[in-house]
């Protein structure tokens, strides 16, 4: 019977112990500032030439757009045309013009809208951080805008059935053309599972940057794990 009463009164504590610090664990995971992880995805040439890259599973309807996956993240190309009415749609000749080791939108319809989506491949959330730019030409632009402002365009969702305007947000850009890229930060686009960017003229796209964060759950994972082994380290020493 005595030995039947330490081995109850070892689990009872170990118990204790594994609640307390489980629940502290729960009590501190929304401090934890673990340190984010970056990803840039680069459109390097060397990777993705012939601009038709196509290594991963599309995630948009169209079910033929050219993606690739970079640094865990699927990059997808989108066009949607007949932007703002019923009859829009995804194309499935949707690609990269990824040449140049940057992506090169280009435009030919006012009512199509050319771009990029991200997610990660494990869908968890990431922050969408910066991204390089250069405005390529100022003689096009998409219904609702104008080639004397041109836009970079950014967004959680998108729905091509209604008007552009209104659903991204905007980043003007004028209408005079640099001879560099620039660099453009976010602070509006943290814990997303999802990005569209676009624009409503021709601009070039490189090194967009974003940043992934474990998520809660698998923090507290990590440590009860540590709490329980904890534990069984304890019960050896008391043997």
């Amino acid at each position: 019977m005595k030995n039947k009463k330490i081995h109850f009164s070892f689990f009872t504590k170990s118990f204790s112990y594994l609640s307390i610090a489980c629940a502290t664990a729960l009590a501190l995971v929304t401090n934890i500032n673990p340190e984010a992880k970056a990803a840039v995805i680069e459109f390097d040439s060397g990777i993705y030439g012939g601009s038709n890259p196509n290594t991963c599973t599309p995630q948009l309807p169209d079910m033929g757009g050219k993606c690739f996956i970079e640094d865990g993240f699927n990059v997808e190309a989108f066009s949607a045309q007949n932007i703002g009415s019923a009859t829009a749609f995804y194309s499935d000749g949707a690609h990269f013009h990824a040449s140049n080791s940057y992506e090169a939108q280009h435009f030919s319809e006012v009512d199509r809208l050319l771009g990029i989506y991200l997610t990660l491949v494990d869908g968890d959330p990431f922050s969408l951080k910066s991204l390089d730019y250069q405005l390529r030409e100022n003689t096009r632009a998409i219904s609702g805008y104008s080639t004397d402002d041109t836009k970079i365009l950014i967004s959680r969702t998108f729905d091509p059935n209604q008007p552009v305007s209104g659903q991204f947000t905007e980043y003007s850009l004028g209408s005079n053309l640099p001879s560099m890229f620039q660099t453009l930060n976010f602070s509006e686009f943290e814990d997303i599972t999802q990005v569209y960017i676009a624009s409503s003229g021709d601009v070039n796209f490189d090194n967009i940057t974003t940043n992934t964060i474990p998520e809660s759950s698998t923090l507290v994972g990590l440590l009860a794990l540590g709490t329980m082994g904890f534990c069984l380290r304890r019960k050896e020493s008391q043997r």
